[in-house]
């Protein structure tokens, strides 16, 4: 699955430093409501670079959320979400360092422990969307399950991104690196906050790079693909001939926004929940990375 859109991959790589992200700060009123409601669905109080992504796009954007926004704040979807985090750690995890020296712990634990919660349901929005604009539709019917109670979870924090020109120069060759051992087309929110603590970003980096490309990275990106694909099926999808008929988009503008979204479906998401995943396993040990304390389900 990973190399059958190798061409969307690439034209979504060339597309989205050209379209740019879209800030909270800056965007439209509905844009705003959709931002606004991302935060409450997926219970953290950031709001992430796919959505300042597709808000490029604020028909598509504000319709998709409304169609997929009900089952985010689902047992199923939560549970979703656990499976896809307890299978996403890369072993073997190398010894981690002595972290005291190098970054203020309890905000760099908070924060590591809010993206990592995350991330496994952005891999699952991701996917839903594309595979509704590739075709697919999905179940039939709407959740049947009592809903999680919508809001940002207590100790879940944000930390102010540090920007690539507004970086020290040893931070902006770390940036540089990531950015080109993964592919993507920009460095990754996570870190982007990190880098706040110099020192943590460079040695978490120089830990997790050991592993990025290796055969085992690969085959558990796959498997965190395929299980992501399997679960969004049992959702209804926001669906191409609903965006056709409704005069949302046009077909060239489908296939521009799908190229958008396999970055971030085959890229950007499944690479950072790896990446995050190693990073908790180095911070607290491999078992407190295969879960998560602020799911719903665990409570």
């Amino acid at each position: 699955m990973l190399f059958e859109r190798a061409e969307d991959v690439e034209r979504g790589l060339r597309l989205i430093p050209q379209l740019g992200e879209v800030m909270p700060d800056e965007a439209g009123e509905e844009v705003r409501a959709v931002y606004e409601e991302t935060r409450t669905h997926l219970r953290v109080p950031v709001v992430n670079f796919l959505f300042r992504s597709l808000a490029n796009y604020p028909p598509y954007l504000s319709f998709a959320w409304n169609k997929i926004a009900p089952h985010l704040l689902t047992p199923r979807f939560e549970e979703a979400a656990d499976t896809l985090r307890a299978r996403a750690l890369v072993e073997p995890i190398y010894e981690p360092p002595d972290w005291t020296s190098l970054g203020d712990l309890k905000q760099i634990r908070a924060f590591t422990d809010t993206i990592h919660y995350v991330l496994p349901k952005l891999l699952l929005v991701s996917s839903a969307l594309d595979e509704g604009l590739g075709g697919e539709t999905g179940a039939a019917n709407g959740p049947r399950e009592k809903g999680i109670p919508p809001g940002v979870t207590e100790g879940t924090t944000s930390l102010p991104m540090v920007e690539p020109d507004e970086a020290t120069e040893e931070t902006q060759e770390v940036f540089e690196e990531i950015r080109e051992r993964h592919g993507h087309p920009d460095v990754a929110s996570y870190y982007r906050g990190i880098a706040r603590w110099p020192g943590f970003l460079k040695v978490a980096w120089e830990r997790v790079s050991l592993l990025v490309n290796t055969p085992p990275y690969e085959e558990r990106k796959r498997e965190l693909l395929e299980a992501a694909r399997s679960s969004v099926l049992e959702l209804p999808l926001p669906s191409r001939s609903e965006v056709v008929e409704r005069d949302i988009m046009d077909e060239e503008q489908i296939k521009e926004l799908r190229a958008v979204l396999a970055v971030f479906r085959f890229r950007l998401n499944p690479d950072m929940l790896l990446d995050v995943s190693l990073v908790k396993a180095l911070l607290d040990g491999p078992e407190a990375a295969r879960s998560s304390r602020f799911s719903f389900a665990s409570r």
